[in-house]
């Protein structure tokens, strides 16, 4: 079989046409930015495929998808694969335009669409926050005054905590006006507003094949939350110990969850659930994709399987490796963010003991800004131990340890700071 594989993320390591094996072919139209600058490193990214097509403007344009259909034309594609959240729609249209198998537009919508996929889940039961769509200001004090502050206002078909708003009063309400300036006109804005519940956030990450539940582990954020980043806080994650009487709950409303949704056959999937301060577990929002901000690393580190490969593997019709019950070992992760600044100093390695590895993503030199996305960053660490509490013990010792050996010189005292230097800070997932 032939397959079109649509990519947006860095190539480096993405084997598609190893993965789909013997037998099959695969096309490649990916986002320039995917593809390193170094002719060797390109090289190696772009081997084995039957065919390459880079596009220098991907993201949300329409003519990657007619592209898509040119290419279609002449090469008669069998499936298409595609792993970031902003490729889904665009992927199932073009199942459909192509009549192959795979996730479909109705199952796609669902998952993207934030309303979509809360109707679908209060009519199942599954518990979620009150909520309601906002297409103008109207409609937001509506809701205030049904729920009262604080409330969430997010765009439905959103990713990354991107342009999340928390508003706890009417000057909040006012600022978010300014930023969606489409709350006043005729068509209205593609928003969700919903109760903010004060929570521990859990997300449950896994896969499906074949309509079965190969994989499903729940891990706990702890004491940070999505928006941390944004506001200059560490994010820390790690995987729950299978004892941790949250453990067997967050699982079975993930399967409800995913049991309600059109879920597809083969699919990876990274749902959230808080746990709200009086006890309570009360369902987020779940994606038909691999979480971001590393937690595909943290998996892989605990069950010793990369999931996206064995999610194209299973795509591509091989049978897929046995995956464990349980980790082997316990894994976590820290993101520390930019704060406004120019980045003066920051560590080549980390001495923390349980450290698996450590990554920088800015250089001395670059002018930071404040965090836009929760994945978004300019060190971070992975962690592994025995159990969650041994995790959690080194990525704390390192988040101390980073803010310490890392210099942010304050953007207030250097007002004629220039461009950045440096590459700009990491947004990929």
């Amino acid at each position: 079989m032939r397959y079109l594989v649509l990519n947006r993320t860095p190539l480096t390591g993405m084997r598609f046409p190893d993965w789909l094996g013997a037998g099959h072919e695969a096309v490649l139209l990916t986002d320039a930015a995917a593809v390193s600058s170094d002719p060797v490193e390109r090289a190696s990214q772009l081997a084995g495929y039957a065919h390459v097509e880079v596009v220098q403007d991907y993201h949300f344009n329409p003519l990657v998808e007619s592209q898509a259909l040119a290419m279609h034309e002449k090469w008669g594609f069998e499936g298409v694969i595609s792993l970031s959240e902003f490729d889904l729609l665009r992927a199932a249209r073009l199942r459909e335009a192509f009549a192959v198998p795979g996730q479909d537009v109705a199952s796609a919508t669902a998952f993207r669409d934030k309303l979509v996929m809360k109707r679908i889940l209060s009519e199942a039961g599954v518990p979620v926050a009150p909520y309601a769509p906002v297409s103008n200001l109207a409609d937001l004090l509506r809701f205030i005054d049904e729920v009262g502050y604080p409330v969430v206002v997010k765009p439905r078909s959103g990713g990354g905590s991107m342009d999340v708003h928390v508003l706890d009063d009417r000057h909040d309400v006012d600022t978010l006006l300014a930023a969606h300036r489409a709350l006043g006109t005729d068509d209205g804005a593609h928003l969700l507003a919903e109760q903010y519940i004060e929570h521990e956030l859990l997300h449950v990450d896994g896969i499906v094949v074949d309509g079965e539940t190969r994989l499903m582990w729940p891990s706990t954020q702890g004491d940070s939350t999505c928006l941390d980043i944004k506001r200059g806080r560490i994010l820390h994650s790690c995987m729950l110990d299978a004892d941790d009487p949250l453990f067997e709950p967050a699982r079975d409303l993930t399967r409800r969850a995913l049991a309600a949704l059109p879920t597809p056959a083969t699919s990876l999937f990274h749902a959230e659930v808080f746990r709200a301060t009086d006890g309570r577990l009360v369902f987020n929002e779940v994606a038909s994709r691999m979480g971001g901000g590393m937690i595909e690393d943290v998996v892989t580190l605990g069950f010793g399987h990369f999931l996206l490969e064995v999610f194209v593997r299973s795509v591509g019709g091989n049978e897929p490796p046995a995956l464990p019950a349980a980790p082997d070992r316990i894994a976590g992760l820290a993101l520390f963010p930019p704060r406004p600044g120019t980045l003066v100093e920051i560590p080549d390695a980390c001495p923390v003991p349980g450290i698996t590895a450590y990554r920088r993503h800015a250089e001395p030199g670059t002018v930071l800004e404040p965090a836009r996305m929760s994945v978004e960053k300019i060190g971070s660490v992975l962690a592994t131990g025995a159990s969650r509490a041994e995790v959690e013990r080194a990525l704390a010792a390192a988040g101390a340890w980073f803010d310490g050996a890392t210099v942010i010189r304050d953007a207030a005292a250097d007002p004629g700071s220039g461009p950045a230097s440096g590459p700009a800070p990491d947004l990929a997932s």
